[in-house]
């Protein structure tokens, strides 16, 4: 949908640039922001529903729109069942329906949550690969990318896990700020924990458990800083390495039976830091503090299609955390997961209204005048030696165009 978004900016006429809201009373040297923005942000005041506000969320605000009136628009075309169409209408009205969500409350969870209760010693290495084939990432990460080394090829990065808040400064820093937003976090945890049935106790030795895991994680991963050192985050391993280095991780079975592939012969270890401090958890913490901590991400991931005090909690949560004062309405919320899930489908439809083939052949044709323009610019450049130009003119080349939709859509 996002590279939809062109024919929705060529349709609405907006502008790069508006004179007109320039406030010229303003001096630019001693105060370019305003000079630039004031009127603009005055006419836009920020919305309750948003953290930040800007011209990209007036485009997504038209693009929802319009997408909003084609999903609802196919329930009365009656679509015949295994289409896009019905797919699309019968995954937003289930998205809408409130009442029956509100009326199941956690009664969806409660057998893969028992899943989890019930395992015993033995099966543990079976749960963690569960929750890294469908829930989560506990304790260790990995996925295909680019070779930051060769972008002509993939490669399987293991890499640190992801973090319930994100960054690793809300964990360490003790700030008022950050220590309002992990005392958030936990209300958070434990009000879900008890809305998926579990006991006020209970729910609190789950989120001091998580706060307590997820901290000794993010006191290990890179600053901000030290992300940015791309040689540092490339280190590559065979697969005996990685499982040398990192003993506890079921290695010999994590590829084929979360990815459905063979481990690859050769690894890229980002944050090795992080990678081995997973390690060392996974094999110091107990069953019951690793299942705290699957019982949780399960619970995160699940929270927002359960009921609306799920939903209510989570807001309670983001008002903390990113200053957001009103809920986004329901159909957005749906239209959001609909999208997720059915971005293709929506997409099909959505380029038939609003994006025909001769807005995406212009545009095409645009961009070959520039990379032409550009690749006679680099030519003649007097400072660039003939072997760079050759390279420089392979790369512009080997740039890969796309516009509006694909000429293939995916199934």
């Amino acid at each position: 949908m996002g590279a939809a978004l062109t024919g929705a900016a060529a349709q609405e006429h907006l502008k790069s640039l508006d004179a007109k809201g320039i406030d010229t009373s303003i001096s630019p040297k001693k105060d370019f922001y305003n000079h630039v923005n004031k009127k603009w942000t005055e006419a836009h005041p920020l919305s309750a529903e948003y953290s930040r506000y800007g011209q990209f969320n007036i485009l997504n605000d038209s693009s929802n729109n319009r997408v909003r009136r084609i999903v609802t628009g196919l329930a009365a075309t009656k679509p015949a069942p295994g289409t896009d169409a019905f797919k699309i209408a019968t995954l937003y009205e289930a998205g809408m329906d409130s009442i029956r969500r509100n009326k199941l409350g956690a009664e969806p969870i409660k057998a893969d949550l028992a899943k989890i209760e019930n395992t015993t010693a033995d099966g543990m290495e079976d749960l963690f690969l569960w929750m890294h084939k469908n829930y989560g990432s506990p304790l260790v990460g990995a996925g295909p990318m680019e070779d930051l080394a060769n972008s002509q090829v993939y490669a399987m990065y293991v890499t640190a896990p992801s973090l319930g808040l994100g960054d690793r400064d809300y964990y360490l820093l003790n700030d008022k700020r950050n220590k309002d937003v992990r005392a958030a976090y936990t209300k958070l945890i434990e009000k879900d924990m008890q809305l998926a049935g579990y006991s006020k106790k209970d729910s609190k030795r789950i989120a001091a458990n998580v706060l307590k895991i997820e901290t000794l994680l993010a006191d290990s991963t890179w600053t901000r800083e030290q992300s940015r050192n791309i040689p540092a985050m490339y280190n590559p391993r065979s697969f005996s390495q990685l499982k040398e280095q990192y003993p506890a991780f079921p290695w010999d079975r994590f590829f084929i039976e979360t990815m459905g592939i063979k481990a690859p012969e050769t690894l890229i270890v980002a944050n090795p830091n992080t990678v081995l401090q997973g390690n060392k958890l996974m094999q110091s913490l107990s069953d019951r503090e690793k299942k705290d901590l699957y019982l949780w991400e399960y619970v995160s991931a699940a929270s927002p299609y359960l009921s609306d005090d799920f939903a209510n909690a989570s807001f309670e949560f983001q008002k903390v955390f990113s200053g957001v004062q009103k809920q986004h309405p329901r159909w957005k919320k749906a239209l959001g997961t609909t999208e997720g899930i059915m971005g293709e489908g929506i997409g099909k439809l959505y380029v038939e209204q609003y994006f025909p083939e001769s807005s995406k052949i212009y545009m095409e044709g645009l961009v070959e005048n520039l990379r032409n323009a550009l690749g006679k610019h680099i030519i003649h450049l007097p400072w660039m030696s003939d072997d760079t130009k050759v390279q420089a003119l392979k790369k512009l080349n080997a740039i890969t165009v796309k516009i509006g939709y694909p000429d293939k859509w995916k199934d």
